[in-house]
């Protein structure tokens, strides 16, 4: 499963205590193994960045969006191709 941790460049992230937390939520609802391979993408979205790795550089949201393409499967072909519609906002 993925699962994105937005807010991590923030001073008080708990980064190792919320991946535990969300781990030992999906042990106490009897998940699956498979349901278990928790596999996390770290992010800013107010600096606009996302990592698979928190030693990566941090230079746009590919790595998410990237993610959002090979985790959702196309439609069927009679209903047309995936569209995704993005929105950003920005209150200096």
């Amino acid at each position: 499963m993925k699962f994105v941790l937005n807010k991590v460049d923030r001073d008080t992230a708990r980064i190792s205590e919320v991946e535990n937390e969300i781990f030992d939520l999906f042990v106490s609802l009897d998940a699956s193994d498979e349901q278990l391979d928790l596999d996390f993408i770290y992010a800013s979205g107010k600096e606009g960045w996302a990592v698979t790795d928190l030693d990566q550089p941090r230079e746009d949201m590919k790595p998410l969006l990237d993610s959002i393409i090979r985790t959702i499967p196309n439609p069927p072909s009679d209903e047309g191709p995936f569209f995704i519609l993005v929105t950003i906002t920005h209150n200096p």
